[in-house]
């Protein structure tokens, strides 16, 4: 979790930042989108963003729930659960930025 917030925190502020402040939050369309996704630089940054929220978000989910289960069989299972959530999560996120914007 550390890891991902490392990752994270810059990531978000420089999206923040470009995206309200360079561009102007009043500027955002489809249209910029669809040019920001235009290069595959910009859909990397946005998917690496993506997954790395879910991973942190996930993380906390699991420290969570791990509070509350106590044997090694349901930790085990909520592993697994969380694991195919987040990559269920990711790949939906994923397949919207690739194949999102309509050209």
């Amino acid at each position: 979790m550390r890891l991902s917030a490392i990752l994270l925190i810059p990531m978000v502020w420089f999206h923040t930042i470009f995206t309200t402040i360079i561009i102007g939050a009043e500027n955002i369309s489809l249209g910029l989108v669809a040019a920001r996704w235009a290069t595959i630089g910009w859909r990397v940054y946005d998917i690496l963003l993506l997954a790395f929220a879910f991973s942190h978000g996930i993380t906390g989910l699991r420290q969570v729930l791990f509070d509350f289960a106590t044997s090694t069989t349901a930790r085990k299972a909520l592993n697994i659960l969380l694991l195919l959530f987040w990559l269920a999560l990711s790949a939906v996120g994923m397949l919207g930025i690739i194949g999102g914007v309509a050209k």
